[in-house]
């Protein structure tokens, strides 16, 4: 596998490949914040319909839409697409039935990823771990806010400081052994699924193009499902 570089943690390229399948034109590009019209959600809709379902090892718990995210919670695009799809999410937030999301971690430091050899992002590894032990306590959504949004502030001491005063959590290094494991156990389901940079996204076990698709296709997509699923 290649060595990982932040560049790995970019811009999505899904727009170019919707553009380069006919689903786009490329002077709709800059336009990707505006309704789509009929003819392109059908299009859209065509497209994704074309894409392969994979074998996925995880419960939708009844949802119409599972979501699945691989990230890095110091990964910079991993950031700006939270801060994108929040918005959207926070409308199904009250309808889990609809739409839930399972994140799932990929952090980009062999600290915890076997397949990387670059330790890109050298406190991903840890606010992993801080998140897998939030979820004990009920606090791992504040935390992961937290993460993204001081993410330029984010070091092995503000890391465990967040857990403590974030997160709730007074035990992070007797509780760290077991986090990390299952941090492990999630890069490993994420490399099995052919994750090489983050984020990645899973919608009904199809993966979404680069590092997923702009706001307004996400949007219109999680409606399509919603719409599909009965």
């Amino acid at each position: 596998m290649r060595t990982l570089t932040t560049r790995d943690c970019r811009l999505p390229v899904a727009a170019f490949l919707l553009i380069a399948a006919g689903l786009l034109a490329p002077h709709l590009l800059a336009q990707s914040a505006q309704a789509l019209t009929p003819e392109q959600r059908a299009q859209f809709a065509q497209w994704w319909e074309q894409q392969p379902t994979l074998n996925m090892p995880f419960d939708n718990n009844g949802a119409k839409v599972l979501i699945v995210e691989f990230t890095d919670l110091q990964c910079p695009h991993c950031r700006q697409k939270y801060l994108e799809i929040k918005p959207i999410l926070d409308k199904y937030a009250g309808r889990p039935k609809d739409v839930t999301l399972l994140l799932k971690h990929w952090p980009i430091s062999p600290a915890c990823n076997p397949g990387v050899s670059t330790n890109v992002h050298p406190s991903a590894c840890d606010a992993a771990a801080a998140v897998v032990m939030a979820r004990r306590k009920g606090t791992a959504d504040a935390l992961i806010d937290w993460f993204f949004t001081h993410q330029d502030e984010m070091t092995p001491a503000t890391v465990r400081r967040a857990a403590s005063e974030i997160g709730k959590i007074p035990d992070f290094d007797a509780q760290y052994a077991r986090a990390i494991q299952e941090v492990k156990t999630d890069v490993a389901l994420g490399s099995a699924l052919g994750v090489n940079s983050t984020p990645s996204f899973f919608i009904n076990a199809r993966r979404l193009p680069g590092g997923g698709l702009a706001a307004q296709l996400f949007a219109a997509l999680l409606d399509l499902e919603v719409a599909r699923v009965k």
